[in-house]
């Protein structure tokens, strides 16, 4: 009888401490995501007030393809990131064989060499007078996607040197596009 009593004392104990954990937690997640709200939104302000006067220097064609250019930054990243991430799990594994884990660290620096790839190249174009470019490099091939209604042969051929000198890619594998509306 003592025995079952002490089990259900430690049984309801546990229980309880559960339930303030539950609490405590469900407490901190609120106030956590009110803090993120709050900063979300002045964050947003922030944006908004500098869009507003950037709004009337700008023309609509222009906030388009910011946007768009922008967008095709972010997926990259995004996408890149996730690459990343599944490598560095691989090589941080226990269970990985040393070949596959050099294998991955090789991957990890060879993405990296191609982000900064990518970064110099559309800095480059950028600094050839176009108002923007994306560059996506991958498997040997680079597409260039640049702002503009359309390209001139000099342009094209002033895109070309820039990617093939930075990254040794054959013409045949560069890929030039303008974003139209």
């Amino acid at each position: 009888m003592v025995y079952m009593r002490k089990k259900l004392i430690a049984i309801i104990s546990l229980v309880l401490l559960i339930a303030i954990a539950f609490v405590l937690n469900y407490g901190y997640t609120s106030k956590k995501e009110e803090a993120a709200k709050n900063e979300y939104s002045q964050n947003l302000d922030s944006i908004q007030t500098s869009t507003s006067s950037a709004k009337e220097t700008s023309t609509e064609k222009d906030k388009l393809f910011t946007g768009i250019f922008t967008t095709y930054r972010e997926e990259r990243e995004i996408n890149r990131s996730r690459s990343i991430d599944a490598l560095k799990e691989i090589v941080e594994n226990k269970n990985t064989s040393e070949t596959t884990r050099e294998e991955a660290q090789k991957q990890i620096i060879k993405l990296t060499e191609i982000t900064n790839q990518e970064l110099i190249i559309e800095n480059l174009i950028k600094a050839k007078g176009f108002q923007d470019a994306v560059v996506m490099i991958d498997n040997g091939v680079v597409n260039v996607i640049v702002q503009a209604d359309e390209l001139s042969e000099e342009e094209v051929a002033q895109i070309v040197d820039i990617v093939s000198r930075q990254t040794g890619v054959s013409l045949d594998n560069i890929k030039i596009m303008t974003r139209l509306e």
